[in-house]
């Protein structure tokens, strides 16, 4: 109640050329705006336009992002992914962060993990910690690029998330993610994402998990092994007890995957 009582007192500190600025924002549907937005839509000088958004973010209307990139505070509050995205581009929402979004984990994860294409240093926003993991443009792909969120998709998700299993609290925790959410997948879609991927490693750890787990048809399994390492690889490469190596899939089993 206090906080929605002194965001009133601000709006009525604002004054009319605020006013007209913040209207003129809402209007256009700006998710994120900078000096060139506000001139294209106001003609001021920058002078004046740096002195309005720094005024209008000591009142509470606005939200910085980074250098040059400010939201709507309600913007920012209700639509995070959506502003998140578009003050950092190329990007998607992926690892924890997407998992929790699609339900397959009960964690509540604080961190909006993103994954771009650039090598970009993370960012802190009010109390959000965003981070940016860099994936070369060929596996920068698998995500919904329509209204709503960038976010990967669930299938993708998965695989991202397995590639660097630290980004999701750790092997257990990512095997929980994918029972809760193999059922919602597209298995065909699955599949192809994973091959494209082009991670022989990855492939070789799904098939042994999906299998030890019973979740994947015979057809799926068998079209993965075509693609498995050709080396012996770790299960979970931050695990450390190694136990009998796995033919099928080439695997170095030093993790027990749980079935509950």
């Amino acid at each position: 109640m206090k906080k929605s009582q002194e965001r009133d007192m601000n709006y009525k500190t604002v004054s009319k050329n605020e006013a007209r600025l913040l209207e003129a924002i809402s209007s256009k549907e700006l998710l994120t705006f900078g000096v060139n937005e506000i001139k294209a839509l106001t003609d001021w000088k920058k002078t004046r336009i740096h002195n309005t958004l720094s005024t209008l973010k000591e009142k509470g209307h606005l939200i910085k992002i980074k250098r040059n990139t400010y939201t709507l505070e309600n913007d920012f509050f209700d639509r995070t992914f959506e502003v998140v995205t578009d003050a950092v581009k190329p990007s998607y929402v992926s690892f924890w962060t997407a998992l929790s979004y699609y339900g397959f984990t009960e964690q509540q994860v604080n961190t909006i993990q993103l994954v771009s294409t650039k090598q970009l240093k993370g960012l802190k926003v009010e109390n959000k910690d965003i981070t940016i993991t860099t994936f070369k443009p060929s596996r920068f792909f698998g995500y919904h690029n329509r209204e709503g969120p960038i976010i990967a998709e669930k299938e993708k998700a998965l695989i991202d998330t397995l590639y660097q299993l630290e980004k999701c609290g750790g092997f257990e925790e990512y095997v929980k993610c994918l029972k809760n959410g193999y059922n919602e997948l597209d298995i065909e879609k699955y599949t192809e994402y994973l091959i494209k991927f082009d991670n022989r490693s990855l492939i070789s750890r799904t098939g042994f998990i999906l299998e030890e787990l019973n979740l994947a048809k015979k057809d799926t399994l068998k079209k993965l092994k075509e693609h498995k390492s050709n080396t012996y690889i770790l299960l979970d490469p931050n695990g450390s007890k190694i136990q009998d190596p796995d033919s099928d899939w080439n695997v170095k089993i030093n993790r027990e995957v749980p079935k509950t």
